[in-house]
């Protein structure tokens, strides 16, 4: 579902906000989805978890490492498949895509050695690599920078829906006891990834390329939006001929941000893939925990989505980024700390689970915006895909860190306090950035 308030945000005429509301009923639904089922194939091994290790004797430094070799894979294979899409469009390349990853995740519940799972994770990065950064280059294919952070937060709503549907499913589906040979943990993993196979057998009559190619819109509508697109962009966007693509300013540029992605990613998947743990190691029972879970990205999905609508308001401003990032750092610190606190230790932990997450994906969409901001046109796709390639080794460090932490202390609270310091560096890195580019503008 599209912000309903697109005439306020934008400050344009009623044709053009009308036009665009039009446009985001169209592909947000289906975009969602997708990310839905791609998020729910990332994370559901987190719920899987207790039954593999269960079975297979999988140690916490051997699970945490294999949900980190997701983004291994897509480090590798995230800049290709990005520029495939740009080069074949978003029908076909994301097709491909969901077939082989749907496989390759049904073909996890069939694991029985470490190696294996390790592949198989690498090889789930490597089919998922170029959607997440193609989704967000599609949007600046059809979107005026102005609605461009809350279609994003839009898109990015599938990541607590993942967790807030998908939690209960995946403990429902737990609780089965599995069915025939199956074991509990292969059922939920061969169910879960039949979303990923239909998905991707039906996208090309679902998905329209971009504005050009799209038979719903009529000429003057393609007209409109290319202007309000225009419009829209700081003028400093129009390319210089003269100048390098890929310069020290632009070099400085993506590294800041792939280091700030970084802290991001790696708070944020330490808490996606050990959550269920956790809670569980908690005490809180395993057919709950699914709803626990729940409640967690019900807080985060709250969250995310007003801090959208706010930092829409001043799309270019630093701020937008660094206030929910000092969110999430406290509600990281706050999940060691509630450990500490036994009389309310579940409630407290839900709501400190709640606020990082909240923290941490309300980030996002401002994190692109200034990523884009100011930037040659043609320097865009690879700036999106290197701070995506380089920042996702945190989605990789994360999950790793925290289960040898967990391995070594028997806790988990080094690990949460670890993800909060990493948000403290990202936020120390844009403030310094942003002080240095107010002294030599």
């Amino acid at each position: 579902m599209p912000p309903p308030a697109l005439a306020p945000t934008l400050n344009s005429d009623a044709p053009t906000a009308t036009l665009l509301k039009r446009i985001g009923w169209r592909i947000l639904p289906l975009l969602t989805l997708l990310y839905f089922i791609a998020y729910l194939d990332r994370i559901n091994i987190g719920f899987a978890s207790a039954g593999m290790q269960r079975d297979l004797g999988f140690s916490d430094a051997l699970y945490g490492t294999g949900a980190g070799m997701f983004f291994v894979g897509a480090l590798l294979a995230q800049l290709p498949s990005t520029l495939l899409l740009a080069r074949f469009g978003a029908r076909k390349t994301l097709c491909a895509l969901m077939l082989f990853w749907g496989a390759v995740s049904g073909s996890m519940a069939f694991v029985h050695t470490g190696t294996a799972f390790l592949a198989l994770r690498f090889l789930l990065g490597v089919a998922e690599a170029g959607f997440y950064p193609g989704v967000i280059l599609y949007l600046t294919l059809w979107l005026p920078r102005r609605v461009r952070t809350s279609f994003t937060a839009w898109f990015l709503f599938a990541i607590p829906m993942a967790s807030i549907f998908g939690g209960p499913l995946s403990s429902w589906i737990l609780t089965r006891g599995g069915a025939g040979r199956f074991t509990d943990w292969q059922l939920l993993l061969l169910v879960e990834a039949v979303p990923a196979l239909l998905a991707g057998a039906l996208l090309p009559w679902l998905m329209t390329d971009n504005p050009k190619t799209a038979s719903w819109l009529t000429d003057p509508q393609r007209t409109t939006l290319a202007e309000a697109r225009l419009a829209d962009e700081p003028p400093s966007l129009a390319e210089q001929p003269h100048s390098p693509l890929l310069g020290i300013p632009q070099l400085l540029h993506i590294l800041l941000f792939a280091a700030v992605y970084f802290t991001m990613q790696l708070a944020l998947y330490a808490q996606s893939f050990w959550l269920p743990r956790i809670l569980g190691d908690a005490g809180v029972a395993r057919s709950a925990i699914g709803w626990h879970v729940s409640i967690v990205y019900l807080i985060a999905a709250a969250g995310m989505l007003l801090w959208g609508r706010i930092a829409d308001r001043a799309p270019s401003r630093r701020w937008t980024l660094i206030v929910p990032l000092i969110a999430a750092g406290i509600g990281y610190a706050a999940v060691a700390l509630a450990a500490q606190t036994a009389a309310l230790h579940i409630p407290l932990l839900l709501t400190a689970f709640g606020l990082g997450a909240a923290g941490a994906l309300g980030a996002t969409p401002p994190f692109w915006s200034q990523v884009t901001l100011r930037q040659p046109a043609a320097f865009i796709p690879a700036a999106i895909a290197s701070v995506n390639v380089l920042g996702n080794i945190g989605g990789f460090a994360g999950p790793a860190i925290l289960g040898r932490l967990r391995q070594d202390s028997g806790s988990f609270a080094t690990g949460m306090f670890a993800a909060a310091a990493s948000l403290l560096f990202g936020i120390i890195l844009l403030s310094w950035r942003s002080k240095e580019r107010n002294q030599h503008p």
